[in-house]
């Protein structure tokens, strides 16, 4: 099993894939023939995907072809391969958002995001696996993708876009789709190590996408540098990249509190290292509190399941409730013993935190954590719903606090400097800040490297 995309032994590059097509060495059409080819391959053992719409990719592409020939270019995305998560509506593709209960008039309508996409002339592969309405990052009773970073272990990748995180680790894709409520990019892209950006809350549309907490929801991608997500996030917005500064121009935040906690030995020795590399390439380091992290599991136990509660309806779980997966069931009944009043102080809160965190932090590029405390553990650890609970709220222990922070986030992958599995450093940075964000991660990313694929 490789990370290797289609064409691109080292690694898919939107640059490289732009040149390559624009110069006749492939089309778009005979690229997406050969990543439909590369998912029948390698998706019967990944379970990344839950449905794959051929025909009408390929008619996309064959649509970017004649595009091209007619002289019509759409830009840096036009002809690139894409999954999306199964709680994004794709036209055409059904959307179950990983549930066996019957939620087909819950589904929106397509949004703009993968509209944006489709006029950008992005070529859409599928959708790839969730978990139950994204409500954690491991279900029980349904098939979970195959983390690519050990062929012969199955072993954790958490959620919930886990299946987006597989596809691009294994090469199936050129940037994939994910949604973030807290940590559902960032956790999953850095336990198959590959790179996860997190928009700020509503920069980039959630119309169109499945709901959990619309409050903390945010839309995400998955890639295989900070370049190409820096790409994406510019190509949707009509712009460059820019300038990327040097990174001792760069001043990051090292949260004293909270996020080096519960930190297994590798995760910490990739982490030191990252700094410490940083620090010799003359980036500036501070040391913040951040007490308000601590809060993490009161708001998102109070929000989180309500919310994804009063979306579903008290009338459907409970006549279709024998259908959901333990986990999930465990969530939601969470939710039914939790009164308005406590809904309210927590939505209240949220907003309080946003104010304090932003002013703290001013003047901060970034701050940097581990993204996921620990390693990917083999998934025959936990097989019971209280060890599926205590694994989310650990691998959710970094992540979540950018969520309830308002930021934008990414988890660079950083297990060449000192692991033998993946290991993410997590960058976030204040809510609208995104382009600086990826500017920063790419500065990182030049200074730290990248592992190479495996």
């Amino acid at each position: 099993m490789t990370r290797a995309a289609p064409f691109f032994p080292q690694g898919f590059d939107l640059a490289a894939f732009g040149a390559a097509l624009r110069k006749g060495d492939f089309t778009a059409a005979e690229y997406a023939q050969r990543a439909l080819d590369r998912i029948d391959e390698l998706d019967p053992k990944l379970a990344a995907f839950t449905c794959v719409g051929r025909e009408a990719a390929l008619e996309q592409a064959r649509r970017v072809d004649a595009d091209l020939a007619a002289g019509k270019d759409r830009g840096p995305l036009m002809g690139v391969p894409v999954a999306a998560k199964d709680l994004f509506t794709v036209d055409g593709l059904p959307t179950h958002a990983g549930s066996r209960m019957d939620v087909a008039d819950l589904v929106p309508p397509e949004g703009p995001f993968i509209g944006a996409l489709r006029r950008a002339g992005c070529v859409i592969l599928g959708k790839t696996t969730t978990t139950e309405f994204a409500l954690g990052g491991y279900n029980l009773t349904h098939r979970l993708p195959w983390n690519p970073c050990d062929p012969r272990i199955p072993r954790m990748t958490s959620g919930s876009s886990h299946g987006s995180a597989v596809a691009m680790a294994a090469g199936l894709a050129g940037f994939t789709l994910g949604s973030d409520t807290g940590g559902s990019v960032r956790v999953p892209a850095a336990l198959c190590g590959v790179v996860g950006y997190k928009s700020t809350h509503e920069y980039w549309p959630c119309e169109g996408v499945f709901p959990l907490s619309p409050d903390l929801d945010s839309v995400g991608i998955f890639a295989n540098s900070a370049m190409d997500a820096a790409r994406v996030e510019a190509a949707l917005a009509g712009r460059e990249v820019g300038a990327v500064p040097g990174v001792d121009r760069l001043t990051f935040a090292l949260p004293r509190n909270h996020f080096l906690e519960n930190i297994e030995p590798p995760v910490t020795a990739c982490f030191e290292a990252a700094v410490q590399r940083l620090q010799a390439a003359g980036a500036r380091f501070v040391e913040v509190d951040l007490p308000e992290a601590s809060e993490i599991d009161v708001v998102f136990a109070g929000m989180v399941p309500a919310d994804i509660l009063a979306f579903l309806g008290d009338e459907r779980v409970a006549g279709q409730g024998h259908l959901l997966d333990p986990v999930a069931a465990a969530r939601l009944g969470g939710a039914l013993r939790r009164d308005s009043d406590e809904y309210r102080r927590c939505h209240a809160r949220l907003a309080a935190v946003e104010r304090a965190v932003s002013e703290r932090l001013a003047g901060i590029d970034a701050w940097l954590s581990p993204t996921v405390p620990c390693l990917p553990g083999p998934t025959a650890d936990f097989p019971t719903v209280e060890s599926v609970a205590a694994w989310n709220r650990l691998t959710t222990q970094n992540s979540r606090p950018g969520n309830l922070f308002g930021h934008c986030g990414i988890s660079l992958p950083v297990h060449h400097l000192g692991a033998d599995l993946p290991v993410g450093l997590q960058l976030c940075a204040p809510a609208g800040a995104d382009a600086a964000l990826l500017r920063a991660a790419i500065a990182v990313e030049s200074v730290l490297g990248r592992p190479a694929p495996q």
